[in-house]
């Protein structure tokens, strides 16, 4: 049998300062690094190409999610059988990616999320109740993230309601895929993510995203 092609999508927004280590830690876990530089400022885009990455880039600032949908749209035509997502911004630890693909490489399941040690704030917190007490999923906003192909096909897109990266989860639960939880290590980022340089908007738009996963 031939190994399953992996491909790893990175939303990145001017992450110059993290995007290279990011894909050096990647490679040697998986077929393909597809980074979406959602209009960078700071050179983004071409530090992961230096590096290795295959570059979407986007002509105006999307957002996190669109930039998610973009990857995956990406990795599914390159004939991808597993798609995990990492953020680009040094929370994630690469050492972390063999455990995540470990249960769908195995056939325990079909979606394996990475399930954090803490939060990092309150919008995550709150979210969180919700997904804990309906699907047992303590950390949904993690971005370590790993799904089988079939879940995508399955679904058609990533995501259409701008959920923070939850959405296909979400429906590749109710569509009776597998499921495992896995914990990570969560580092320290050396800047501020661009979704929580305003505590109050951070947290209003984790409030929204919740509204629009809850009328799945």
């Amino acid at each position: 049998m031939t190994s399953p092609k992996v491909v790893a999508v990175v939303p990145a927004f001017n992450e110059a300062q993290t995007i290279g280590a990011a894909i050096a830690g990647l490679l040697p876990h998986v077929s393909r690094v597809i980074v979406v530089d959602d209009r960078s400022t700071d050179g983004t885009g071409d530090i992961a190409q230096r590096a290795g990455a295959e570059v979407v880039r986007h002509s105006e600032n999307q957002g996190y999610d669109a930039s998610l949908n973009d990857g995956f749209k990406a990795a599914a035509s390159s004939g991808a059988d597993i798609i995990f997502t990492f953020d680009a911004d040094g929370e994630h630890d690469a050492a972390d990616v063999p455990r995540i693909l470990a249960p769908l490489l195995t056939d325990e399941a079909d979606i394996a999320l990475g399930q954090r040690p803490r939060t990092r704030h309150l919008g995550e917190d709150i979210f969180a109740a919700y997904t804990r007490s309906r699907f047992g999923i303590r950390d949904p906003l993690c971005g370590l993230k790993a799904y089988r192909r079939s879940v995508y096909n399955a679904v058609g897109f990533f995501d259409s309601l701008s959920s923070i990266g939850t959405e296909l989860t979400i429906r590749g639960i109710r569509k009776g895929f597998r499921v495992v939880l896995v914990p990570v290590a969560l580092r320290p980022r050396l800047d501020t993510s661009r979704f929580y340089a305003s505590r109050f908007r951070g947290t209003m738009r984790m409030l929204r995203a919740l509204a629009r996963i809850m009328s799945l």
